[in-house]
């Protein structure tokens, strides 16, 4: 066991790879989102991989390393800023333009509760990443093991309820001005200029 593990990616196991997402999306920020739930299903499958193949429990390959650093770095630096843009961005102005809509309001609410409980994880989850790639050992592995298990889980529902409910709601009832002020917050937290 105490061996790394050759090829853990297997004949079938891609490299992650994030390609990053252009910043002239910005101007169409719910299109940016869409983007950026397809990374992060690619994050949370091989996340939810490694979990399954027990790599976690033993020090990591080479190919095992990169991709734990591209996770690493994606909920280190990334998914903050994500669900920012939806609880600051998205979901008000979605709110806004739904008023009076029970149901849009009850979806909202437990995404942003799930956002929080995501938070509370991530600690948990980014430690224990820190500790494999400093080659040591994961310090409450059963901890780090399950709340992985729940944060994949939470993901992949959260996603499947934003991209088949809350961004098709937003495409039809967002008006330009929105879209404008959701983008020119999303480039402001990235600190980058809104594309002309």
């Amino acid at each position: 066991m105490g061996e790394k593990l050759k090829n853990c990616h297997g004949d079938d196991w891609e490299p992650l790879v994030l390609e990053p997402i252009p910043e002239n999306l910005l101007r169409e920020p719910i299109e940016y989102i869409f983007a950026d739930h397809y990374r992060l299903r690619q994050v949370i499958a091989t996340m939810d991989r490694y979990l399954t193949a027990g790599i976690f429990a033993m020090p990591l390959a080479d190919d095992t390393t990169a991709d734990v650093r591209v996770i690493q770095a994606y909920l280190c630096d990334e998914l903050g800023l994500h669900i920012t843009d939806e609880d600051e961005g998205l979901f008000p102005a979605l709110l806004q333009q739904c008023r009076g809509d029970r149901d849009t309001k009850n979806i909202l609410t437990t995404l942003q509760q799930e956002h929080e409980e995501d938070f509370a994880l991530l600690p948990i989850i980014t430690n224990g990443f820190a500790a494999l790639l400093a080659d040591k050992v994961v310090s409450q592995r059963e901890l780090f093991e399950t709340s992985v298990a729940r944060f994949v889980n939470t993901q992949r529902r959260h996603i499947i309820w934003e991209n088949n409910i809350v961004l098709p709601l937003a495409r039809r009832y967002l008006e330009a001005k929105d879209m404008e002020s959701i983008g020119r917050g999303m480039a402001a937290r990235r600190s980058i200029d809104y594309p002309g």
